[in-house]
């Protein structure tokens, strides 16, 4: 039996990553799955280096999963992964880890990075470059049971505009000023039903914004604790998504469906490089009062990355 396990930082979005390498593996062939959640504590604050030193130093490792064999190790989000070297060392293991580790870059077997972020490391040998942020694709084929519930409420003679907003974080910032014009031009699309889905990092002010500017036949998602996210992707016919968010921009673009970049003025150069790239590949577009239908070859990174994986793996 090949065995794995998974390290997370305790962020969903990690936890998504890993799960959509470890779905591709178990499709290949029988795996046991274990998982480990770092806890966050005062140590992780400090940079990679000094949470992995005082690993080292102190018998901080007493959880079962050490008598347990490991054939691979793979982690993602910072704190992660000087976790995974530490198991690697323990069980003489292959690993990966998935974004940047920020320190012992080459010590890992495989980092799975975005191409925008690769210019960050000075040797590109054990790298897996991805277009965007890994997707299960599981969840962007969900069935017409899972989808019952969300389909219900729209009116099957009206197409679905999903808008997917993110907000404020380390590489961007997004103001009302970004979002006005659009708005304002899909209310006036025909035969089209909105929807808003909002992030984890979208701001009351864009919130309170979106709700008093929307049209009389819009959604607005979570609905209190209704957060049908996945469910909305999979209905939708057009999907909008401001230029903050690389991973609902790569979530959309694993559908193939028509994809909608709101720019945003305030947002860290390489994501500015990414979008126009996409731009340029003709694989996304930027909304001129009219929308359209084109066709682009879409995103499967996890299955890419996985088939990249198979003879390291010896699978």
């Amino acid at each position: 039996m090949f065995k794995i396990l998974v390290i997370t930082d305790g962020k969903l979005s990690s936890l998504n990553q890993c799960n959509s390498i470890v779905n591709e593996l178990q499709s290949l062939k029988k795996v046991q799955i274990r998982y480990l959640k770092i806890k966050r504590g005062l140590i992780h604050f400090f940079p990679n280096s000094i949470i992995y030193l005082k690993l080292l130093i102190n018998s901080f490792f007493d959880w079962k999963l050490n008598n347990k064999k490991i054939n691979f190790i793979i982690s993602c989000g910072r704190i992660a992964a000087p976790y995974n070297l530490i198991f690697k060392k323990k069980h003489n293991c292959k690993n990966c880890h998935i974004l940047n580790p920020y320190f012992k870059k080459k010590a890992f077997d495989r980092i799975i990075i975005p191409e925008y972020d690769s210019l960050k490391f000075s040797t590109k040998e054990n790298l897996i470059l991805t277009k965007g942020t890994l997707v299960e694709r599981k969840k962007i084929n969900l069935n017409k049971n899972e989808l019952k519930k969300i389909s219900n409420l729209f009116k099957k003679k009206y197409k679905v505009l999903l808008v997917l907003i993110g907000g404020n974080g380390k590489s961007s910032t997004i103001d009302i000023n970004d979002l006005e014009l659009t708005i304002k031009n899909i209310n006036k699309e025909k035969n089209i039903e909105i929807v808003y889905c909002f992030s984890r990092r979208t701001s009351d002010t864009l919130k309170n914004f979106i709700n008093k500017n929307k049209n009389k036949k819009s959604f607005i998602f979570p609905n209190q604790s209704f957060n049908p996210y996945w469910e909305l992707i999979n209905v939708a016919d057009y999907i909008f998504v401001t230029a903050d968010s690389v991973s609902m921009i790569s979530d959309a673009l694993s559908t193939g469906k028509p994809t909608y970049i709101i720019p945003i003025k305030k947002l860290k150069l390489k994501i500015k490089k990414f979008h126009l790239n996409l731009n340029k590949q003709n694989i996304t577009r930027i909304y001129y009062k009219k929308l359209q239908s084109w066709k682009y070859e879409k995103f499967e990174e996890s299955k890419r990355v996985v088939k990249e994986l198979k003879n390291f793996l010896n699978f």
